[in-house]
């Protein structure tokens, strides 16, 4: 009898241990830096707005999509480069101030965590602060920290940010 007491208790704890809640941190590396005191940046800074950043076609280049919609190629000094390599998540980054939030800054992985494609970048809606994954059809809303508001899906994945208000970090 005291045996199948052990073993039910060691079978509860198994069980129990694979039970934690899944991380809203991503796992892909994301290593960027930016001074929110700079246009196109400080868009972010206004509640309701997003910029999206990734990866350019050149080494030492990023690609930005400003609050607007507009893209620019930006290039990174070569000293910036030296100091710390940047990356970008898997499928990019989505910077701004969720209005339903605490009116601080947050980074999402442009890339659908449902498809888990770098692929699979949401269309932002910026009038509604919404990203639609083209492959699966989710919509999620980054007013709200990223959850799924159609469809079903884990919510988007969110980066860390540190610094000052300035010259921000973005890391995991």
């Amino acid at each position: 009898m005291k045996r199948a007491f052990s073993i039910l208790f060691l079978l509860t704890a198994f069980i129990l241990t694979g039970c934690e809640s899944e991380s809203p941190y991503s796992g892909y590396r994301v290593s960027f830096i930016f001074d929110s005191t700079i246009h196109p940046y400080n868009q972010a800074k206004s509640p309701g707005q997003f910029i999206c950043i990734r990866k350019g076609a050149n080494l030492g280049q990023y690609r930005l999509t400003d609050a607007l919609g507009n893209e620019t190629r930006v290039n990174i000094p070569q000293i910036q480069l030296q100091q710390s390599p940047f990356y970008y998540g898997l499928g990019g980054l989505v910077i701004g101030t969720p209005m339903a939030m605490d009116g601080n800054l947050w980074a999402f992985d442009w890339a659908c965590p449902n498809c888990e494609k770098a692929s699979s970048r949401l269309i932002i809606d910026r009038t509604l602060g919404h990203g639609i994954c083209p492959t699966c059809g989710v919509k999620f809303d980054l007013n709200s920290g990223g959850i799924a508001i159609e469809g079903k899906s884990r919510p988007m994945w969110i980066y860390r940010i540190f610094g000052p208000d300035n010259a921000l970090l973005i890391q995991n």
